[in-house]
């Protein structure tokens, strides 16, 4: 287990280890990352982010190595941000999702005057559901079960953590 992580801004640099992190299993198939992700591509999505007052989004790295560990982001919208993560297959099983989300969830209160964060998983990664919960989300009952992506239905559960 990490001794603790940090979070940075993404960088141009970043781009090939993001493109190659998002072809694994795990993250193809609980996310909405997409295998065809380019590092234009992510160049672009960093650039928009940069410019956006209603996204955040930061790499979690290990504080003492620097290494690159996880991807934690949120959406404003309105009074809600919703906030998504996913973590690097070498990563896993260490608690980087539960704190970096933890951390993720103070930024976007102290940047944004929201009352609620909301996150969805897909239904069947209960790892990530575990996590929403240790990170004091509650589960919603009045969402919607499925969700579009990219074409893809996708069955869902909805988690809140209010301010």
């Amino acid at each position: 287990m990490p001794a603790e992580i940090a979070f940075r801004s993404w960088t141009a640099d970043d781009a090939d280890w993001y493109v190659r992190q998002v072809t694994d299993p795990g993250i193809l198939r609980y996310t909405t990352e997409r295998a065809t992700l380019t590092a234009g591509q992510f160049r672009e999505a960093l650039d928009r982010l940069d410019n956006s007052d209603d996204e955040l989004g930061f790499v979690a790295v290990d504080a003492e190595t620097g290494q690159r560990l996880a991807n934690f982001a949120a959406l404003r919208n309105g009074s809600t941000a919703v906030v998504s993560y996913w973590v690097a297959a070498g990563a896993r099983g260490r608690g980087v999702a539960t704190r970096g989300l933890r951390e993720l969830c103070t930024r976007a209160l102290d940047q944004w005057p929201i009352t609620e964060l909301r996150l969805y998983t897909h239904a069947e990664n209960l790892a990530s559901q575990r996590v929403a919960e240790n990170a004091g989300f509650q589960p919603l009952a009045d969402m919607p079960t499925v969700r579009e992506v990219y074409g893809v239905v996708w069955p869902v559960r909805w988690f809140e953590r209010a301010r």
